[in-house]
């Protein structure tokens, strides 16, 4: 399995092949899903290429944003780029940037970024199908599910440590909608790591527990993933290095054939450089609700090293638990707030009373909690950790009358260097050891020497001449090693036209009682989604519903969930006038019936809208972060396009539940009945609210694995007025509204209308 570091910058990319990275994932200066990340520019990323490729690790670069229509020829610039440079593989979300990949860089590997939404088997094998060779799966799959996907044949990466989003990837508008920043287009502000108040308590109701997969790799591997993602592309190198190291040990274990769990120092290590509320062990191994988030606080959480034992002035005692080093930075915890500080003073071991000096304005008391956020020694382990070397095997052969022939091989690639007629000693012949000494010298390479082989007879080889050949050897063995290891770049072909089937959509209400739609307009396109998509209750609610309506898909099922859907809807295609899809891993089934792209397939530019068409897509569903003028460039020439115009805009797509994490339950999620037993204590009413005084409802969706829950902005965007005097298709999406008639009279908001997205 293959032990993928993150590399936000040279430092951390240096790290991480340090400490025994396979791959490294990094993003170009533009198009990365991390644009607070450090990125390299094209000399950088020429350098990184070569550095990695000699080291035999794999460079994976993401251009896995959303893309606007006047972005597109950039982003096949940078693409075409990527190709020459021997880049191993392109992480994408945009499906215009997936079709110009596909079709104009066919040798370019393509990998389904976690932003494309892709969460079960279906949707793995429909990655395989277009042209993909890797899928990096949605962090909310359970072990079974990662499973089915793998035996679909597709090349599986699923994340094994380090910070989650809360909100499906590539689902998430919160930044988006309330601060203009996009984090489909790499600039979240993170939002979610705010505090928000639940039932007027007050907490980070939407800050996940890092993941630590660690401790099980060998059930991770044995389920068929080839690659374990490690998260920290914002990181400081030292955190690259630490958890890098930790994985390569366990994958080590894994590979000699008796799996090694990390032991209690290792554990620490990881802990140290950064958790929120301790490791969890992710969706993967069952993590539910409040074993999912961590309300408490969003920073790091340190590991405890020790109590305040007495205060005296501006000193404090501590009594520790753990050694403390010279240089470690700590916070004292207690009840009324929190003081960072950084210690100075001789290293002291676990028993000890260590004497730490407190700011000025710090209130210590006697019991606080001491914690480490920065461990010295650890740092300048990671700081110092050596790079890995390359062993190699040198052949000189040095006599009189022939030319001077330096052989270097590191096993698999060799190379060989000539230089001028060898002329014979007339005083101090060379000998096997100065050779070796010369030769031996590659310090200020990433070569050391594994054995030297000298073959010469009374020959008189100058130093400087010696050195000369190991230095041009090294230097071609460099080219030649990495030149072995990339792959093959394939043919470039120029992009094709760009067309667009032309035909105006119904105008389209979205509903999810029936009640909703008795005053809707007649000509009027209905699209039903439900709330409770367990098979009881989708045969009970079928029977009520009009002919002719077209079924709203889930924006994530388990497999289980979408082949059950999918006989449902062969079993009801009489009644039903088509399917819309949830997410675009559905395209994988066969619908029997039209069918089009929902608002969980955002279209950004027309390239994405052509590859949908011509997936068999009947309409696509525009982007709501695309702004007016943006809007006009993707709807020329009146395409099927549907452009949301109504509706209170899906901020997040949420696996846990706020209202039992609440509660403080972590088991019990697939067979909870609260909502439906109409509980004080369920999700029924409920809003999160900002402490600036802003309302998000939370509105559930019951799935037979459990419920989802959307997280929905305060107001609702209406642009009917814009889109109509356009002459667009119009998108109604009802969600809290009793009626059709209930869009009068609210307050409203016109989203991104005038306020593009960055």
């Amino acid at each position: 399995m293959e032990n993928l570091a993150p590399a936000g910058n040279w430092e951390a990319l240096e790290r991480a092949v340090a400490a025994g990275a396979d791959a490294v994932y990094l993003g170009y200066a533009a198009y990365s899903a991390r644009a607070g990340a450090g990125n390299f520019d094209r000399d950088q990323l020429a350098a990184a290429i070569r550095f990695c490729h000699l080291h035999h690790v794999r460079v994976h670069v993401t251009v896995n944003t959303l893309v606007k229509d006047g972005e597109l020829e950039g982003v096949e610039q940078v693409l075409r780029l990527l190709r020459q440079l021997g880049a191993d593989a392109v992480l994408i979300q945009d499906l215009g940037v997936l079709r110009t990949a596909l079709h104009c860089l066919p040798g370019l590997p393509a990998h389904a970024s976690t932003q494309m939404a892709i969460h079960n088997a279906t949707g793995a094998a429909w990655c395989g199908r277009v042209g993909m060779k890797r899928v990096v799966l949605a962090r909310e799959c359970s072990l079974g599910e990662i499973r089915r996907a793998a035996g679909t044949g597709v090349e599986i990466e699923t994340f094994g440590h380090g910070a989650q989003c809360v909100s499906v990837s590539g689902e998430c508008l919160f930044s988006s909608m309330v601060g203009d920043r996009s984090g489909n287009r790499g600039r979240c502000a993170q939002p979610c790591r705010r505090e928000y108040l639940l039932r007027g308590q007050k907490g980070a109701w939407l800050s996940p527990r890092d993941v630590c997969l660690r401790g099980r790799l060998d059930e991770v591997a044995a389920a068929g993933a080839v690659s374990v993602k490690l998260e920290g592309r914002l990181k400081r190198p030292e955190y690259v290095a630490v958890v890098t190291d930790s994985y390569r040990r366990g994958l080590d274990s894994l590979e000699r054939g008796g799996f090694t769990p990390p032991d209690q120092r290792e554990k620490t290590a990881l802990l140290q450089m950064f958790q929120r509320g301790g490791f969890m062990e992710g969706y993967a191994f069952g993590a539910e609700d409040a074993g999912v988030i961590a309300p408490e606080r969003v920073n790091h959480g340190g590991v405890l090293i020790g109590t305040v034992a007495e205060v005296s002035g501006r000193l404090a005692k501590v009594r520790l638990a753990a050694p403390l080093h010279d240089g470690d930075q700590l916070r004292v915890e207690g009840d009324h707030a929190d003081y960072e500080m950084l210690y100075a003073g001789s290293e002291a071991g676990a028993g000890a009373l260590a004497t730490v000096r407190l700011r000025d304005d710090a209130r210590v008391r006697r019991g606080d909690r001491v914690v480490r956020l920065t461990d010295s020694a650890l740092m300048r382990w990671a700081q110092e950790l050596p790079m890995r070397t390359i062993p190699v095997d040198m052949t000189l052969r040095a006599m009189p009358g022939e030319a001077l022939e330096l052989t270097v091989t590191d096993g698999a690639t060799s190379v060989t260097v000539t230089s001028a007629e060898v002329a014979e000693a007339q005083k101090r012949a060379m000998t096997v050891e100065d050779a070796e000494r010369s030769l031996g010298k590659t310090g200020d390479t990433d070569f050391a020497p594994r054995r030297i082989t000298v073959h010469t007879d009374n020959a008189f080889v100058p130093v400087s001449e010696l050195n000369r050949v190991r230095r041009e050897a090294l230097e071609k063995l460099t080219a030649a090693r990495a030149d072995a290891f990339a792959l093959d770049p394939g043919e470039e072909k120029p992009n094709d036209t760009l067309t667009l089937p032309q035909g105006r959509v119904p105008d389209t209400v979205v509903f999810r009682e029936l009640s909703q739609i008795r005053d809707v307009p007649g000509d009027a396109r209905l699209v039903w989604c439900p709330e409770d998509w367990r098979p009881d209750a989708l045969e009970r609610a079928i029977e009520t519903m009009p002919e002719g309506v077209w079924l709203q898909l889930p924006m994530v099922c388990e497999e289980d969930t979408l082949q059950a859907l999918h006989g449902f809807v062969h079993r009801h295609r009489e009644r039903l006038g088509g399917v819309v899809l949830g997410s675009v891993g559905q395209l994988g089934l066969s619908w029997e019936l039209p069918f089009g792209a929902g608002a969980g397939i955002p279209v950004m530019n027309r390239r994405a809208a052509q590859f949908l068409f011509e997936q068999g897509c009947a309409f696509v569903t525009a982007s709501p972060e695309l702004a007016g003028a943006e809007l006009r460039t993707l709807m020329a020439n009146d395409p099927p396009i549907l452009v949301p115009a109504w509706g209170r805009q899906q901020l997040m797509l949420l696996h846990h539940c706020p209202a039992r994490t609440l509660l403080g339950l972590s088991r019990g999620h697939s067979a909870c009945a609260m909502c439906d037993e109409d509980s004080p204590d369920s999700l029924r009413g409920l809003t999160l609210d900002d402490p600036r005084g802003y309302r998000y409802p939370l509105q559930r969706v019951r799935l037979p694995e459990g419920c989802q829950v959307r997280l929905l902005n305060e107001r609702p965007t209406d642009l009917r007025r814009e889109v109509a005097r356009a002459g667009w298709a119009m998108l109604t999406e009802l969600t809290d509204e009793r009626s059709f008639a209930d869009l009068e009279g609210r307050e409203t908001t016109s989203g991104h209308w005038r306020r593009p997205v960055e």
